[in-house]
């Protein structure tokens, strides 16, 4: 995935603002054909969401249903698509939860921002396949 730098400053920025929580957001942008053919995802807003869990919000997310039609309202009138979301884990590495395999759509790129202590520690991107699984995918910052 690509995504431009203050996107990504937002999520960090986010991540430690809802300590001891779980934060949660939606990427809009497009869907590439990558260098090897494969999906990239190339994001171009990034929209914070609220997580709407009213018990476990130290393990967990989740975004409304109204929040994310919300959002995918807007980046349709932008031109672009929802491609994915983020969240943090607090504690625990940035690898996909079983909630997280229930939550991720197949074709979407999910983000994890491992929170450790109340420090970043690990970033990574998983690209949920269409035939179920994740796949790990690299994560490109651009300006």
């Amino acid at each position: 995935m690509k995504i431009p730098r203050r996107a990504f400053e937002i999520i960090q920025e986010q991540a430690f603002r809802e300590l001891p929580y779980e934060c949660c957001g939606l990427f809009a942008g497009v869907q590439q054909a990558g260098r090897r053919g494969e999906i990239e995802h190339m994001v171009h807003e990034v929209a914070p969401c609220r997580n709407c869990l009213y018990h476990g919000r130290e393990s967990g997310f989740e975004i409304s249903r109204q929040e994310y039609d919300d959002i995918d309202r807007e980046a349709s009138a932008l031109g672009y698509a929802i491609v994915g979301s983020y969240h943090s884990h607090i504690n625990s590495p940035a690898v996909p939860s079983l909630h997280d395999v229930d939550f991720a759509r197949p074709g979407h790129t999910m983000l994890i921002i491992s929170m450790v202590n109340g420090r970043p520690s690990e970033v990574t991107a998983w690209l949920r396949r269409e035939s179920g699984g994740f796949h790990q995918e690299p994560i490109r910052v651009v300006e």
